[in-house]
């Protein structure tokens, strides 16, 4: 058993084979397929929370309503029937590899953005969750873009409540679900900081509300949110 896992190592860095991180599909060098790049969030886009746009707006009919916390959200692709299957194998199937290639996608829309950070957090778990989890999702991918674009990694934040699954709720249980839930672990890490904070999925964005609300309090100059996929806003 053990020499066929040498071998198969061995044929790996020889013959690499090479998928698209979504559909599994064989692709050059592991992009994104065509069929799951149709899903992807283009140029025209909110400037605040990343929703894709059809429009000449520059900014949603959400954003218009709500006082977004953190300085911009950018999403890489629409969360869909595409990107949503290997997103949940990450989180919940033990398919930690796909961190890996997920940190690939991100790396591409962060450079594209052009803006300055000057250290990179994730959207942490409680330490019950984490320790059923085993690990945190967020936190591999995070930790796998800061060595693609050489920046400091730092837990920022910690959850202090185990709180009910963020999808099963409304937009105004969501916000109450995480309140006071998050805390800074070190202040003197934030204040005056360009942020950013990596996560899988930004629904509500009550989750990076509740982040950037806490880092803000602390200080930070900045919080930007970086996002795998964005689910649709509800049509008004």
């Amino acid at each position: 058993m053990k020499k066929n896992k040498i071998l198969t190592k061995v044929s790996n860095v020889l013959f690499p084979h090479y998928v698209c991180p979504f559909c599994g599909r064989e692709t050059p060098e592991g992009k994104v397929c065509d069929k799951c790049n149709l899903s992807k969030i283009y140029s025209k886009y909110c400037i605040k929370c990343g929703e894709h746009i059809l429009d000449d707006e520059i900014i949603c009919y959400e954003c218009k309503e709500i006082d977004r916390v953190f300085d911009k959200n950018i999403s890489c692709y629409v969360y869909d029937e595409n990107t949503s299957g290997s997103i949940m194998n990450l989180k919940y199937k033990d398919a930690k590899y796909l961190a890996t290639e997920f940190a690939n996608i991100l790396s591409c829309r962060f450079l594209e953005e052009n803006i300055e950070v000057d250290v990179v957090t994730s959207v942490p778990m409680s330490a019950e969750k984490q320790k059923q989890r085993e690990y945190n999702h967020a936190e591999e991918i995070a930790k796998e873009f800061c060595k693609k674009n050489n920046l400091p990694y730092d837990a920022l934040l910690a959850k202090i409540k185990d709180t009910p699954r963020q999808a099963e709720l409304s937009r105004q249980e969501r916000l109450t679900n995480l309140k006071d839930s998050f805390v800074i672990i070190d202040k003197t890490k934030v204040k005056g900081k360009n942020v950013l904070i990596i996560d899988d999925v930004f629904t509500t964005g009550s989750t990076m509300t509740t982040c950037a609300t806490a880092l803000k309090k602390a200080k930070a100059n900045k919080v930007y949110c970086l996002t795998i996929a964005k689910t649709k806003n509800l049509q008004p």
